[in-house]
């Protein structure tokens, strides 16, 4: 069965994860992801890597499904190798610093000289303008700069990243929207562009309503384990545990809703006495909260995690368990639904990894392997028209 990208040719000089990601959902889909690296590798191929796992999950996940090339784009013959590439590609991807591109010669304004309708993504960490934009950054320098650290923990607490590359993930998913964008765009157009983004950019549009809601009021979030809105339709998230410590979470807009989950779980009474069943009322002021919160973790310390989800999504109250990514992989809609999967890689055998987190009828995603490197040097370069010779002597000269 045909899959949606099929035809699409993308040829990319990137690392680490901010496009790396974008372009493996891609080849999922079907395109032609051809990644160049320069003849050492690129770090990224280390991360994880110990004795007892020779397999890195980092580059695996992010790098499935791609070719491999390796060329040194400071030698003249390995640029002529990238136009030749270049010449009948839809999209050119990277993700130096800026300026770099312009130095090894593979600029916007050098690739539309090869191809004119090209579409041209270039992945930095502040964006191109402004006081940092020649500066390095790495996910946890976007979480840190983009408030995401600040969103999560309680006051008094260290500020911390998580664990799990936000930032790199979040800018992943806008270039893979901004390239399917230009790619349709010159669809009907014919046209190429440039697209500029960066991780500090996509941290600021995952902040949303959030971010919103601050410029609006100019009053900054507290860091806590509840989020509440007041107003017209009250709404509380907010994280608790069991009498074995097992977290879960709360999450309820509007009075009437909450009300009957209190009501059906058997909380309602204490918090009646205690002057906290309503939201309004919880919401009010910063007492009204710590009774709420002391109140509720008193009495969900009398029960399992399980017994107290059972009774409020009887009652329609959205609440879950707070899983660990083992747990999360774990879960019974994350099997059904295939966002985990298992592959069989030619190196150790069967793995399994992140899935796909979309379902399509008519155009399913399948997942390939990341590429050893320079995997598919012969083959590229064949198919450009070197001769086992050229490719020899190219080894040699160390352009590839």
């Amino acid at each position: 069965m045909a899959r949606p990208l099929e035809g699409v040719k993308c040829v990319c000089v990137i690392m680490f994860q901010q496009l790396s990601v974008a372009f493996s959902m891609m080849a999922d889909l079907g395109a032609e992801i051809i990644k160049v690296e320069p003849p050492e590798g690129e770090l990224g191929r280390q991360l994880g890597v110990t004795p007892k796992s020779p397999l890195s999950p980092y580059f695996e996940t992010n790098n499935r499904g791609f070719k491999c090339i390796t060329l040194d784009l400071k030698t003249e013959k390995a640029k002529e190798i990238l136009y030749k590439l270049v010449k009948d590609a839809d999209v050119f991807a990277q993700n130096f610093r800026p300026g770099v591109a312009e130095r090894l010669g593979c600029g916007y304004e050098d690739l539309i000289k090869v191809n004119p309708g090209i579409v041209y993504i270039s992945a930095s960490a502040y964006g191109p303008d402004g006081p940092n934009a020649k500066l390095p950054g790495t996910d946890g320098v976007a979480q840190a700069a983009g408030g995401v650290c600040f969103s999560f923990g309680e006051a008094g607490t260290r500020v911390t990243t998580g664990q799990v590359a936000v930032a790199d993930e979040t800018a992943a998913f806008h270039n893979f929207q901004a390239v399917m964008v230009g790619l349709y765009h010159k669809l009907k157009t014919g046209e190429g562009q440039l697209i500029e983004s960066s991780l500090l950019g996509s941290q600021i549009r995952l902040m949303g309503f959030s971010m919103t809601r601050v410029l609006m009021t100019g009053e900054e979030f507290p860091r806590s384990r509840t989020r509440m809105f007041a107003g017209q339709a009250p709404n509380l998230t907010a994280t608790f545990s069991d009498k074995d410590g097992k977290p879960f979470i709360i999450q309820v807009v509007g009075e009437e809703r909450w009300r009957k989950g209190l009501e059906n779980a058997g909380l309602a009474e204490e918090l009646d006495k205690v002057g906290c069943a309503r939201l309004g009322d919880i919401a009010a002021s910063a007492e009204n909260r710590k009774n709420f919160l002391d109140t509720m973790d008193r009495l969900f310390a009398t029960d399992t995690r399980e017994h107290w989800l059972k009774l409020l999504r009887e009652a329609d109250v959205v609440s879950a368990p707070i899983n660990t990514l083992a747990e999360a992989a774990a879960d019974p809609d994350v099997i059904a639904n295939n966002y985990v999967i298992e592959v069989d890689h030619p190196r150790v055998g069967k793995i399994k990894e992140v899935g796909f987190p979309w379902k399509f009828s008519k155009t399913p995603a399948k997942a390939g392997i990341a590429p050893e490197l320079g995997e598919h040097n012969n083959e590229v370069l064949e198919g450009l028209g070197y001769s086992d010779a050229d490719i020899k002597q190219l080894k040699e000269e160390g352009v590839i």
